[in-house]
């Protein structure tokens, strides 16, 4: 176990259970496109986290370097889902 693992007790199943659960909340994207349409802050809001997962992908690709996963893949994946996807995939062995 690494010392991040040993400090956090983080394991395979707890991101596993993270990210079913991360998963379930797709469903709001489409009620939060509607819901921007009457409150013009959502799309600020959605702008902000939209740059905020392109900052991390140059964090992905140096974390996922020895991984062997193609920079189109981290790219779009991390734009879609940010840490909740890079950093189970760098944990893994």
């Amino acid at each position: 176990m690494t010392r991040v693992n040993m400090a956090l007790n983080l394991s395979p199943k707890s991101f596993e259970s993270a990210r079913k659960l991360l998963n379930g909340f797709w469903i709001v994207v489409p009620a939060y496109m509607v819901l921007s349409l009457f409150m013009p802050f959502l799309v600020l809001m959605a702008l902000v986290l939209t740059v905020l997962h392109a900052l991390e992908i140059p964090v992905a690709l140096i974390k996922l370097r020895g991984k062997n996963l193609p920079t189109l893949e981290v790219a779009s994946k991390t734009l879609l889902y940010g840490f909740t996807w890079w950093l189970p995939k760098s944990l893994e062995a």
